[in-house]
C-alpha cells in the first residue's frame, strides 16, 4: 500500500466537461424565483382583467341605456332609414362587437358589427327593451342587443404583461448573478483546486497521490480515491490478458459474420430476383384477366343489339311470310319453297335462341368471377323451388316423351336463404344437362336434409360421363361427347355457373356418372338450423 501512495494511477481525463456544481444549486433556485414571478404575475394580470371586465361591463350597460333611449323615438315613429344612420354611427365603438336592433314583433330591424377584427375571448351581452308611455300606459317598441368584446382589455394586459416580464427577468438576472457569485467563491474554487489534482493522475507516469489536508467531505471522497485506484491498477492486468482473447475471439466472428452476410445477400438477391419475377407475372396476369372480363362484357353487350334485331326481323318475317304468300302459293312447288322458308326461318329463331343464352351465359358467369353479380338472397322454400323448375322445363320434356320426370322432396327442410333466380339457374341448368343426354328413361329430382346440410339430387339414364372427362366437367366451355351423335349441344357453361352459385353460398357440387347407365350430380348446402 506504502508503494501504491508513492505512485498512484489515474484513469485518462473526460472530454466532456462535467456540469458546474453552482450551476447545479444555482438552477433549481432560479427555477423557484422564476415559477414564483410567474405565478405573481399571473394572478395579477387575472385581478387586472377581471376588473377590467367589471368596468367593460358597466360601460356595457351605460351604453345600452343610452342607445335604448336614442332610438325609441326613431322605432316607434318606424324611422328605419334614420335607425339604420344612427346603428352605423355606433360602430366607431372600439369595444363594440355586435349591436342588434328588434322590433315589438321579434324582428330584427338593423345590426351592425364593430369596426376591425380584434382578437378576444370573452363577449359580453347586453338586452335593454324599448319602451314608450303614453297617458300612463306603458308599450313595448322593440328590444336592443349591444355585444362588447374584451379586445382592448386584452391588448391593454399584453402590453402591461411584457414591461412586467422585463422587469420580472431583470429581477431574476440580478439575484442569480449574486447567487452565482457566493457559490462560486465557497463551492467553486475548492472544487477547481480538486478537479486540477485529480487530472494530474490522467496520464501514464504521472501519478501521484491526491493529498488533501482538508477532513471534510470532500477529504474523505479524496481516500477512497485513492483505494479505488489501486484496486483499478491490479485489475487492469488481468483486463489486458482477458481483453486480448475477446480481440481474436471477436476476429474469428467477424469472419464468419462476413461469410453469413454474403451467403444472406445473396439468398436476398435471389428471392428479390424471383418475387419480381412472379410479380411481372402476376401482373400480367391480372391484365388478361381484367383484358378477359372487358372483352367478354363488350362483346356480349354488342352482340346483343344485332341478335335482337335478328329475332325480331324472323319473327317478322315468317309472321308475314305465313300471313301474305303462303296463301298465295298456288302450285305445290311453290308451297313446297314456301315451307322450307318457313323451315329456315325457325332454324334462326332456334339458334338466335341459343345466342341469346351464350350471351347470357358468358355475362353471368363473368360477372360471378368478377364479383359484381347481385345477390338478392331471401329465404326460399326448396319444394316449391323445384316444383317451378320443373314446370318451367314442361315444354323440353313434353318433346321427350319415353323419358319420366320425377321428383322426391323429405319433409322437414328449413327455408334456404339463397337468390331465387340464381337458385332457378342452378336448378334449370342441371334439368336442361340432364334433358340433352337422356333419350330415354328417367330424369329425377330429390332433396333432403343430411348431415352435412341440404342436399339436392338430379340424376338421369343418359349416356353417361366418360371416366376421363369427369375432372373437366365444370371447366368453362367444356362439353362431354358421350352423346349419340358425338355432337356437343350447348354452350358449356350451365355447369360452370352452376358451380360458382353453389361455392358462393358455401357449399359443393360433384357428379358421379357412368358410360351408358346415366349420371347424378349431386349438390350440397349449409341451411340454418
Amino acid at each position: 500500500m506504502s508503494n501504491f501512495c508513492q505512485y498512484p494511477r489515474q484513469a485518462a481525463p473526460s472530454r466532456l466537461r462535467p456540469s458546474s456544481l453552482a450551476c447545479k444549486i444555482l438552477a433549481p433556485v432560479l427555477l423557484v424565483m422564476l415559477v414564483t414571478c410567474l405565478s405573481l404575475l399571473g394572478l395579477y394580470s387575472q385581478r387586472m382583467r377581471q376588473q377590467g371586465l367589471d368596468a367593460l361591463q358597466n360601460q356595457l350597460a351605460a351604453f345600452t341605456a343610452s342607445k335604448a333611449e336614442e332610438l325609441t323615438e326613431p322605432v316607434w315613429n318606424f324611422q328605419n332609414q334614420f335607425v339604420k344612420r344612427l346603428m352605423r354611427s355606433y360602430r366607431d365603438n372600439q369595444d363594440l362587437y355586435r349591436i342588434s336592433l328588434y322590433n315589438y314583433k321579434g324582428e330584427l330591424v338593423a345590426m351592425e358589427s364593430g369596426a376591425g377584427d380584434q382578437p378576444h375571448s370573452v363577449i359580453l351581452r347586453e338586452d335593454k327593451p324599448l319602451t314608450r308611455t303614453i297617458d300612463g300606459e306603458i308599450f313595448n317598441v322593440g328590444r336592443l342587443i349591444v355585444e362588447y368584446h374584451d379586445g382592448r382589455i386584452q391588448r391593454e394586459l399584453r402590453s402591461r404583461r411584457q414591461s412586467d416580464v422585463m422587469l420580472m427577468l431583470a429581477l431574476v438576472l440580478v439575484l442569480g448573478a449574486t447567487t452565482w457569485g457566493l457559490l462560486h467563491v465557497m463551492v467553486g474554487n475548492p472544487l477547481d483546486r480538486l478537479k486540477a489534482s485529480l487530472s494530474k493522475n490522467t496520464l501514464p507516469g504521472n501519478r501521484t497521490p491526491l493529498v488533501w489536508k482538508s477532513r471534510d467531505e470532500l477529504g474523505q471522497v479524496v481516500t477512497a480515491y485513492n483505494t479505488l485506484l489501486y484496486e483499478v491498477e491490479q485489475q487492469t492486468e488481468n483486463l489486458v490478458s482477458v481483453n486480448q482473447a475477446l480481440q481474436l475471439e471477436i476476429s474469428n466472428r467477424r469472419q464468419a459474420e462476413a461469410r453469413l452476410a454474403r451467403a444472406h445477400d445473396e439468398l436476398e438477391d435471389k428471392v428479390a430476383q424471383r418475387t419480381r419475377e412472379l410479380k411481372a407475372a402476376n401482373e400480367r396476369l391480372l391484365e388478361l384477366d381484367k383484358q378477359r372480363s372487358a372483352f367478354l362484357s363488350s362483346a356480349s353487350h354488342e352482340l346483343r343489339t344485332p341478335l335482337a334485331a335478328i329475332l325480331g326481323f324472323s319473327v317478322l318475317v315468317k309472321k308475314n311470310f305465313s300471313r301474305h304468300f303462303m296463301p298465295a302459293a298456288d302450285t305445290p312447288s311453290l308451297e313446297k319453297k314456301g315451307q322450307v322458308i318457313l323451315s329456315n326461318l325457325e332454324i334462326i329463331a332456334m339458334e338466335g335462341d341459343r345466342l341469346t343464352r351464350l350471351i347470357n351465359d358468358l355475362l353471368d358467369l363473368n360477372k360471378i368471377e368478377a364479383g359484381r353479380m347481385e345477390w338478392r338472397d331471401t329465404l326460399l322454400n326448396v319444394g316449391d323451388e323445384i316444383k317451378r323448375a320443373v314446370k318451367t322445363m314442361d315444354s323440353t320434356f313434353a318433346q321427350r316423351s319415353q323419358v319420366a320426370v320425377t321428383t322426391d322432396i323429405k319433409p322437414g327442410i328449413p327455408p334456404l336463404s339463397c337468390d331465387p333466380d340464381r337458385f332457378q339457374q342452378l336448378l334449370l341448368n342441371l334439368l336442361s344437362n340432364a334433358a340433352k343426354h337422356t333419350a330415354r328413361g328417367g330424369i329425377s329430382i330429390e332433396a333432403g336434409l343430411d348431415d352435412a346440410g341440404l342436399g339436392i339430387v338430379v340424376a338421369d339414364t343418359g349416356n353417361g360421363i366418360p371416366p376421363e372427362h369427369l375432372d373437366a366437367i365444370f371447366d368453362k366451355f367444356f362439353q362431354s361427347d358421350g352423346s349419340d351423335t358425338h355432337k356437343p349441344s350447348g354452350t358449356g357453361l350451365g355447369l360452370p355457373i352452376c358451380k360458382q352459385i353453389v361455392e358462393h353460398y358455401h357449399g359443393s357440387i360433384r357428379v358421379e356418372s357412368e358410360v351408358g347407365r346415366g349420371s347424378r350430380f349431386i349438390i350440397t348446402l349449409p341451411v340454418r338450423a
